[in-house]
């Protein structure tokens, strides 16, 4: 066989494995970073986006923007059921502000909406497969050593406000969408909360902690969480749930103090009873819990990590967020 046969070969396997992907939440802080990533790889992806400035966002990744809501019917519902592969990463915010409890359940019902209004879609139609991103927080407290997805959910924190999502999905898994569950961990990056921490740090703020509370969290650098998606988005388990996150849980004492290092400054804590904790922040953010999580099932579809710990990942993103600072 000729020599451009073999690069024309090549070229049309590699045309077969890439995808028409529609996203819900591709401009937020996992979706853009999977958008790019996914883009990078030759894939056509359209973002649902809910205004025209998360739509210019996805723009400028390389994606093609979609203008509709999740919690409202309408045409986008029609484009997605023509998508080979659909990845629903969209959520109510989680963070920012106080979250009380009545915030909480507001973020409850609108999951279910939200969720609703994109699986119903799917129904009926070709969609090879759905990635549905949720998180570890429905797994809540779990005690050494590392648990799997298997493992006996004790939702915390944002967790018991994930639940009856979690169960409305398997009633659509269970009605034959092709759907992948993939539960990313505390995903830290120059974005979201972990941004905050470093503006707080960089400003020479005191730190808040909970006296005698010193949670390990599972955690993941968000360029290996958008990573992973895609490695599923191909290589994961229809009717499967995969945790994404680190080699090992650090507590949240060291993520601050390898935040400080790698910033150059000073740490100041203080520890706050848990009362006052709760009127600061509220009783969602407050009931914090142990999460040793394992990463094996991911790892055994043949996906490695950039940043498998903290202590190569928070020198990165500080790096990244400091440039972004000075631009």
């Amino acid at each position: 066989m000729p020599w451009y046969k073999h690069i024309n070969t090549a070229l049309e396997e590699r045309i077969a494995r890439l995808a028409r992907l529609f996203l819900a939440g591709g401009s937020g802080f996992i979706g853009s970073a999977f958008v790019r990533h996914a883009v990078a790889a030759g894939h056509a992806v359209q973002a649902l986006c809910r205004s025209e400035r998360s739509a210019a966002a996805v723009q400028a990744l390389g994606a093609q923007p979609v203008i509709g809501d999740l919690l409202q019917a309408g045409a986008w519902q029609a484009q997605a059921a023509q998508a080979q592969i659909v990845l629903h990463f969209a959520q109510p915010k989680t963070f920012g502000g106080r979250v009380s409890k009545a915030r909480a359940l507001r973020y409850e019902a609108d999951r279910q909406v939200m969720d609703r209004n994109l699986l119903s879609a799917l129904q009926g139609s070709a969609v090879e497969r759905v990635v549905y991103v949720s998180g570890t927080s429905y797994y809540g407290q779990q005690d050494p050593p590392p648990k799997d997805e298997s493992a006996e959910p004790n939702p915390r924190g944002w967790g018991p406000y994930i639940v009856k999502a979690i169960q409305q999905l398997e009633t659509f898994r269970a009605a034959g969408l092709p759907i992948v569950t993939v539960f990313p961990s505390s995903v830290y990056g120059a974005g979201s909360w972990y941004a905050e921490i470093l503006a707080s740090l960089k400003a020479g703020r005191t730190q808040l902690t909970l006296a005698r509370r010193d949670p390990t969290l599972a955690t993941v650098h968000v360029e290996d969480c958008a990573r992973a998606i895609l490695h599923l988005m191909e290589h994961g388990t229809i009717g499967e749930r995969y945790i994404i996150c680190d080699d090992r849980p650090p507590k949240y004492s060291e993520i601050l103090a390898q935040s400080a290092k790698a910033l150059n400054v000073p740490l100041k804590t203080r520890a706050v009873p848990l009362w006052l904790g709760r009127i600061i922040a509220g009783p969602v953010v407050t009931d914090v819990y142990d999460a040793h999580l394992s990463n094996a099932r991911l790892r055994s579809t043949g996906f490695r990590f950039q940043f498998p710990t903290i202590e190569q990942g928070i020198p990165d993103v500080v790096r990244t967020w400091l440039s972004a600072q000075a631009r």
